[in-house]
């Protein structure tokens, strides 16, 4: 008969410097590690971070003065980081599950109505959100350097395959190790648009590596168009994305901008994809402003 030993349970928090772990249960039991520091008396953000990466991306924002005046929480997504990675695909298809693991972590940290910031994947995550659950208990939500699947589907032929090919790949991703990392280290170059300091380079590379492949290849088969969200998207959103980066077309999130209920688009001069990390100041700053129009509303 197979033995199995158990593995004691990680304690329920853990301090870490100026800010706490813990860990929450989504819905389906899966273990959310949740990140918390900042002003416990401030106005609140609710981090959500991109695909492959961590609540550690935004290292800046938690040693700068954003949160000197802001509670901040964030927490890694399920199969990201330091949260539970399920074996099941179906762990990761539903639109609604993701939408479900947001809602557990505002309502067990009971936030009130905070701000989502959320980054490339976490918007898709957002929206998600938006669809399943409604924006009444949020102040708003910044989409960073991402569209949220927000917009039509697409009729081009080479964006198409663009789409399918980025799906493609991670559908077939092998637990290679020297080609995850050789991968790795490219979509830490992708990142910004210009070389990323040491610290946010070895933190983007390092959770690149903890997101396992068959968690990618699950997701390959999550849904994410969601221009049906559009409408729903009813709390006030500003599309937040740098002028350098490759993955986002300032004119096309113009208009995705003026189609929500609530939209406005801020563009980050010499700012790839992650602006949190290419440029801290002007990213809090426009957090900090969005911020005050969306909780005037």
């Amino acid at each position: 008969m197979l033995s199995v030993t158990a593995v004691p349970a990680p304690p329920a928090t853990a301090a870490a410097g100026q800010g706490r772990f813990e860990y929450l249960p989504a819905p389906d039991g899966v273990p959310l590690c949740v990140f918390e520091t900042g002003n416990p008396q401030g106005r609140e953000l609710l981090l959500i971070h991109g695909f492959s990466q961590s609540y550690a991306v935004f290292k800046r924002q938690y040693e700068g003065p954003l949160a000197r005046d802001h509670r901040i929480v964030a927490f890694d997504l399920r199969g990201h980081g330091c949260s539970g990675k399920p074996w099941a695909e179906a762990a990761y298809t539903s639109t609604r599950t993701w939408a479900d693991d947001v809602d557990a972590v505002i309502r067990a940290k009971k936030l009130q109505r905070p701000l989502i910031v959320a980054w490339s994947f976490g918007g898709y995550v957002t929206a998600h959100y938006a669809k399943h659950h409604g924006t009444s208990r949020i102040a708003g939500a910044v989409l960073v350097g991402s569209n949220a699947g927000l917009l039509p589907p697409p009729t081009d032929p080479a964006a198409i395959a663009r789409a399918g090919a980025v799906r493609e790949a991670n559908a077939k991703r092998v637990p290679d190790v020297e080609a995850g990392i050789a991968e790795g280290r490219g979509f830490v170059r992708l990142m910004t648009a210009r070389p990323a300091p040491e610290d946010m380079a070895e933190i983007m590379f390092a959770t690149n590596q903890m997101l396992p492949p068959y968690a990618r290849r699950a997701m390959s088969n999550l849904p994410l168009q969601l221009d049906e969200v559009v409408p729903l998207l009813r709390a006030p959103t500003l599309l937040l994305v740098g002028d350098k980066d490759g993955s986002q077309s300032v004119e096309t999130l113009t208009g995705l901008a003026s189609r929500l209920p609530d939209g406005r688009i801020k563009v980050i001069p010499g700012a790839g994809h992650a602006t949190f990390i290419d440029a801290p100041q002007e990213f809090d700053a426009a957090i900090v402003e969005f911020e005050t129009y969306a909780r005037g509303k």
